[in-house]
């Protein structure tokens, strides 16, 4: 009888010692950090299993994380956040924005504009377009997403629908009214859009792209803030 109280009370122990969060850096840390630095330039969420793998087990790595996401914060300038999907997973975010397109590699800068465009229509239609309507304004914009073009490039429609809902800066969701109606497909901010590039960055480019001054976006400015910011 003693030794299983003894038993138990051992377990106890390691279970108060395991929920314990670690605030020292370990190799375990270091290969968690490690893990997210190598990938984070790819701008694919990463899966709570493969940090799994770099932590040993979940437990090893529940105790760390909140350490990792600080030394990322504090060392990096790195926001780490999780997403609300299943399976678990995370993306990095910078914690300053872009300040000028200079700032990107010349292959990066094509797709960055190309995303400012998208992001600058969704934002002056109410944060939420339809992909049909949004593939229309950009044929009037000479934008073929099923054509190579000579600043894009080719596979433009895997950029927008993959490559950009992958990194988290769209988001895709899909509507139907009723039975009788085809279901659509609305493409909204992701969740990297809404924490790298702001609304206010948005009317900025927005007004030089068109040649109008930044106050004649007041209203969609107000429509995005408030949306983001719903009154109790």
């Amino acid at each position: 009888m003693a030794s299983t109280s003894r038993a138990a009370r051992s377990q106890n122990a390691n279970f108060s010692q395991a929920s314990r969060d670690i605030t020292e850096v370990d190799d375990k840390v270091r290969a968690i950090l490690n893990y997210i630095l190598d990938h984070s330039a790819e701008q694919i969420p990463i899966k709570e299993k493969e940090l799994v793998t770099a932590a040993g087990d979940k437990s090893e790595l529940k105790i760390r994380l909140q350490l990792v996401t600080e030394l990322l914060a504090n060392r990096f300038g790195i926001i780490f956040k999780q997403l609300d999907t299943a399976p678990k997973c995370y993306i990095c975010t910078s914690e300053t924005a872009m300040v000028s397109i200079h700032e990107l590699t010349a292959a990066q800068r094509p797709q960055i504009t190309l995303l400012y465009i998208i992001l600058m229509y969704i934002f002056l239609r109410g944060n939420s377009i339809e992909d049909t309507k949004l593939y229309g304004m950009l044929e009037l914009l000479n934008i073929k997403v099923d054509e190579e073009h000579g600043y894009f490039g080719a596979n433009l429609r895997k950029l927008i629908e993959e490559t950009f809902v992958k990194q988290q800066y769209l988001k895709r969701e899909r509507s139907q009214l009723s039975a009788y109606d085809d279901p659509k497909t609305f493409l909204l901010w992701g969740l990297r859009a809404k924490a790298e590039i702001s609304y206010e960055q948005i009317v900025q480019f927005a007004a030089k792209l068109l040649n109008q001054s930044p106050r004649n976006f007041d209203h969609q400015l107000a429509m995005a803030q408030a949306s983001e910011n719903p009154e109790p």
